[in-house]
């Protein structure tokens, strides 16, 4: 017999105590909603502590619902939904290998796992491919660098068609260096007297470099996200973000009636990178993400590598331009003929991958001979 009531395992307890919650009637119902930002912040939580993904289990035990829910809404979260705008949403987990049970990680940090797990050793018992005893392997091993080089090919293929972009923009004008000394700013060091300026615009870091002989250099990284720059529109939307480039220059020179702000038609474009990006699927990153080609020609430079754009991996092909010129003439002159500024390269990029391509093939032929004892 239970003498103290507050002692039952179910009983009422005294005012001053709390019920711990897995005896109280749970958050999480059978018809009550669980937040997909509190799954994603789960899943972004034990990718930091552990590096792994989350599993049913942890929806279970963390939100007190049945499997079949748990289920349902870790499969929704892996796919695109439309919201009520009918703009496209981005899955918020994603699914690398089968596992059992399956794990989920949060997409919005999809590149780092992916190139952490890239980065982690294949053969942790240190088989290889050039041990003897694993020469059976050889025809397997190749035919996936066959099938690599092929994707390559593909992806190659569609970069001609995607939009021509711009970033990496290096840009200088001069003022009279007798304003340098009212520049508020702590110079880099004694020997060098360049002040500098970090500025935020918008999803794009401008930086300025006020030079004691007058010039300013000012350079706008935007890798992550380009300038489109193949219509009239484009010309026009990037000149309206000179233009707050400009506001923010006359800012820093304490200039409001921009008396001393050089105008952007007197502002020199002095090298600047173009190019077009093919987005890549799961299984073809893997295959690619050591991919760095580079060509040099004409004193202009072309490279096709996989660029890591933190919730994506892109192929992408990038031109080099050094320009010198005023950036409204170049502008106006590129505007008329888009293609040139990278599709030059991409043709000299073709030929080298073909050879490789042959090359693979023939070393394939070779090794099969090998391994099936033919001389």
């Amino acid at each position: 017999m239970i003498n103290n009531l507050s002692e039952a395992k179910n009983g009422p307890i005294e005012v001053f105590e709390n019920r711990p919650s897995e005896q109280l009637v749970h958050r999480f119902g059978k018809w009550q909603h669980i937040p997909s930002k509190e799954i994603e912040n789960l899943s972004i939580k034990k990718y930091q502590n552990c590096g792994l993904g989350i599993t049913i289990n942890d929806i279970i035990k963390t939100f007190h619902c049945k499997k079949t829910k748990a289920q349902k809404k870790l499969k929704l979260l892996c796919k695109e939904s439309i919201n009520k705008k009918g703009e496209r949403k981005k899955p918020i987990l994603f699914t690398i290998n089968r596992t059992k049970p399956q794990q989920y990680f949060p997409s919005c940090i999809k590149a780092r796992i992916i190139e952490n797990k890239r980065k982690r050793p294949i053969d942790p018992t240190g088989a290889n491919y050039n041990n003897k005893a694993s020469s059976s392997y050889y025809p397997l091993h190749n035919a996936f660098e066959q099938q690599m080089v092929s994707s390559f090919l593909i992806q190659l293929s569609l970069l001609p068609f995607q939009q021509l972009n711009m970033h990496n923009i290096h840009m200088r004008t001069i003022i009279d260096k007798s304003h340098y000394e009212e520049i508020d700013i702590q110079p880099c060091s004694k020997e060098n007297k360049t002040k500098i300026q970090r500025e935020r615009i918008g999803l794009r870091e401008v930086i300025y470099k006020f030079n004691k002989d007058g010039s300013i250099e000012i350079e706008i990284a935007s890798s992550i996200n380009p300038f489109p720059i193949e219509t009239d529109n484009d010309v026009n939307n990037f000149f309206v973000f000179l233009g707050q480039v400009k506001d923010r220059l006359a800012s820093i020179l304490r200039d409001p009636w921009e008396r001393i702000t050089p105008s952007i038609d007197k502002w020199t474009l002095k090298y600047c990178d173009f190019n077009k990006d093919v987005e890549l699927d799961d299984k073809s990153i893997g295959q690619l993400m050591d991919l760095n080609i580079q060509i040099k020609y004409a004193g202009e430079a072309f490279r096709l590598y996989v660029k890591n754009l933190e919730d994506r991996f892109a192929l992408r092909g990038e031109q080099i331009e050094k320009v010198n010129q005023p950036i409204t003439t170049f502008l106006h002159d590129s505007i008329q003929s888009p293609l040139h500024l990278i599709n030059s390269g991409l043709s000299k990029v073709i030929n080298i991958v073909e050879k490789r391509f042959d090359e693979i093939n023939k070393r394939i032929d070779k090794l099969e001979k090998l391994v099936n004892g033919d001389k």
